[in-house]
Formats: C-alpha cells, sequence, structure tokens
C-alpha cells in the first residue's frame, strides 16, 4: 500500500469516525465528494497510462493476406448463365405447341358438337391434351429459368467483380429472403451456374470461386485460434490467486451486509439507493473475477470505500431507529441519503474506468475490420470511387 493511499484511508475514517461522533453529518457529504474524486482521479489516471503504454501492442489477429480480386473477365470463368439458350426454346416451344394443340382441340370439341359425330372428335381432343399440357409446362419451365437467369445477372452485377458478397445485399437487390435467397444459390451453384461456389456455414456468404472460399477458410480458422486463447486465458484467469479470492469473499460479504442493512432499513428512498449500491458493487467484483489483473486498480475501493459506506450505512440504520425524529437526526439522516449518491456515482464511475481496456479492443477490432473491408472495395466511399471509374470507362 503507498503512503499517499494510507493517508487518504486514514483521512476519510478519520472524518467519518468524527461525524459519528459528533452527531454532526453537514459537511460529510462535501468531504467524501472531494476525497472519493480525488481517488477515482488517481486510479483513472493508472489506467490511462497502462493504456498508452499496451496502445501498441495488442494482439496479432493472424489475418491471411487480401485475396486476390478477379476483374470481369475472370469474374466470368466462375459464373456461367446455365439455361439462357434453353428456357428461350421452352417459351417459345411451349407458346407455339400451347396455341397450335389448344386450337386444335378447341376445334374438335366444336365439331364433335355440330357434326354429332362427337365420340370420334372428342376422342381426337381428349388424345390432343396431353400435347397441351406438355406445352403449358414447358412454357412455364422456361419462365421459371429465365426468371433465374435475370436473378442469376443480378447476382453477378452485384458482385462486381469481387470474388463474394453478402446474402443480406442479394437479398436486398432481388426482394427475396436471405433464406430464400440461400436456396436460390444453392440450385445455381447444383446445375453449374455458380460451378466453384459456396455459401458458408451460417449462411451469410456467398463465395465466388474455391481459391477464396479456402483463403475464408483460413480467416475464419485464425479467428477460432483467437477465440481458442481469449477462452483459456479467461479459465487461466479465473484460477484465482489467494488474494484475488480474499478480495471477492470480502466484496461478497459487504454486498451481504449491505443487503441485510437494507431489509432493515424501512425508507423507501434510501432503500432505492442501497438497491442501487449493491448492483454496483456486485458488478464491480464479477468483472475483478474475470479479470484479477484489474484487482490494483479497485483497492482503494475496497480497502477504505467499502468499510467507510458500511459505517454510513450502520450510522443511518441507527439513527432510523430512534423513537424521535428531531431536526439533528433528520439533517443527519438526509446528508447521508445524499452522500449515498455521490458514492452510488462514484462506483460507477469506478465500474466504467474497469471496461476502458476492452474499449480499446473493441475499437482494434473495428479498425481491423473496417481495414478489410477497404481492402475488399466494400466501404461506401470504395464502391462510389469504382462506380465512378466503370461510368467514366463506358463513357
Amino acid at each position: 500500500m503507498t503512503r499517499q493511499g494510507k493517508n487518504l484511508g486514514d483521512e476519510i475514517k478519520k472524518i467519518v469516525q468524527d461525524s459519528l461522533n459528533n452527531r454532526d453529518f453537514n459537511k460529510l457529504n462535501k468531504d467524501i465528494k472531494i476525497f472519493v474524486k480525488g481517488a477515482l482521479d488517481e486510479v483513472k489516471g493508472s489506467i490511462d497510462l497502462k493504456t498508452k503504454k499496451n496502445h501498441y501492442t495488442k494482439v496479432n489477429y493472424n489475418i491471411p493476406k487480401k485475396p486476390t480480386k478477379k476483374n470481369k473477365l475472370e469474374q466470368s470463368k466462375y459464373s456461367v448463365p446455365v439455361g439462357q439458350l434453353s428456357s428461350l426454346v421452352q417459351i417459345i416451344f411451349g407458346i407455339v405447341g400451347s396455341s397450335i394443340f389448344g386450337i386444335i382441340a378447341f376445334v374438335m370439341i366444336l365439331l364433335g358438337y355440330s357434326t354429332g359425330g362427337g365420340r370420334v372428335f372428342h376422342t381426337i381432343a381428349i388424345g390432343i391434351s396431353p400435347l397441351f399440357i406438355t406445352s403449358i409446362i414447358l412454357y412455364f419451365n422456361g419462365k421459371r429459368m429465365n426468371k433465374r437467369l435475370k436473378r442469376f445477372k443480378r447476382y453477378v452485377s452485384q458482385l462486381k467483380g469481387r470474388s463474394y458478397s453478402s446474402i443480406k445485399s442479394f437479398s436486398n437487390i432481388t426482394g427475396l429472403s436471405e433464406r430464400a435467397v440461400v436456396k436460390d444459390l444453392r440450385k445455381m451453384i447444383e446445375i453449374g451456374m455458380f460451378p466453384e461456389g459456396h455459401i458458408d456455414e451460417k449462411n451469410t456468404y456467398f463465395i465466388l470461386n474455391t481459391q477464396t472460399f479456402e483463403e475464408y477458410l483460413i480467416l475464419q480458422k485464425s479467428i477460432e485460434m483467437k477465440n481458442k486463447v481469449d477462452k483459456e486465458e479467461r479459465i487461466k484467469n479465473n484460477r484465482l490467486d489467494p488474494q484475488v479470492k480474499k478480495t471477492i469473499d470480502d466484496g461478497n460479504n459487504f454486498i451481504e451486509k449491505i443487503k441485510k442493512s437494507n431489509e432493515m432499513i424501512p425508507g423507501e428512498e434510501i432503500s432505492i439507493k442501497l438497491d442501487k449500491l449493491e448492483d454496483i458493487t456486485r458488478k464491480i467484483f464479477a468483472y475483478i473475477e474475470t479479470h484479477p489483473e484489474k484487482l490494483a486498480e479497485i483497492k482503494k475501493f475496497t480497502e477504505y470505500f467499502l468499510p467507510t459506506t458500511l459505517k454510513l450505512v450502520d450510522a443511518y440504520k441507527k439513527l432510523d431507529y430512534q423513537s424521535i425524529d428531531g431536526d439533528n437526526i433528520s439533517n443527519s439522516k438526509k446528508e447521508i441519503e445524499d452522500t449515498m449518491d455521490t458514492i452510488n456515482l462514484a462506483f460507477e464511475n469506478l465500474l466504467d474506468s474497469l471496461f476502458v481496456d476492452m474499449a480499446m479492443d473493441i475499437s482494434t477490432d473495428i479498425t481491423v475490420l473496417n481495414t478489410l473491408l477497404k481492402q475488399e472495395g466494400l466501404t461506401e466511399d470504395e464502391i462510389m470511387s469504382r462506380n465512378t471509374r466503370e461510368e467514366k470507362d463506358e463513357q
């Protein structure tokens, strides 16, 4: 413990003890606020220093090199408009066949009724009907293939020369649900429209060729390895050393005492503040349990602020038990209630400061993601720039 920390703790204890002995809580909230702010500033300063020190030593994400981009000529090798001719043939034969056989069948039926030889003509009409039905089927099958070709062209257009795209973007341009798009793409892969096409296991991305898919698997594997290392590190950290375990046990005991005192105090306003105090304190110790390396940053919190807070709650409880409710008792209770607001705010700030490293990691992840998206031309600026170049080339 530093000499400065010991002096701070002695000062806080002295202030609280004097207030309890003299029954004078008028300056308590102001004094506690000053010392709490000073301690939190010191904790924040140490965290900022540690953050600056570690800012450029972040974990290596082991991201594989950027996949090779395919231009439109290369992309055509992996996207084949299967059915372009057969769909047109089926539509034409369907229209012609259904028209001819439909008219013949209709004429046969009319002749049967008008000439009296209905059986013969009706038999001919029935014999022609399978050809008519087949023509109708050809027509609708051709139309279905034609619609698939249109969707295929939209998918290829959405790729914009890239080797992959999200299922969501395909859904947006076709108006189909993401599930329907996945089913549609699987059919296209099956019939050879995308001969090397792949869909990731989460059905979130379509990948045009095997090379990019293999690189995607390498990236996924590296991410899984990182997650595994992080998990093992968390498990290792959860094997708490005796000092961390004692601190957490003491914290849980404090929470239990606050909870029991809260149950014994009937006042609604103070009860709400103690509920909040209990919740914040529980979150602080839950965080320390999974991040024991942060223990030093809550040293003053555990050694001074928690015992001081408990003394104030006990004092409030004793004041509340008094059979009379004079001005001194009311003022003292009001001062302690106001001090609880200060303590809750200070504890909230302490809890927030513990997450500074996580915020830095999240910022790093976002930076890496944005870099990958920019490399693949998936950012809005890159897409607009590419579209502008394509328009100039066409002109």
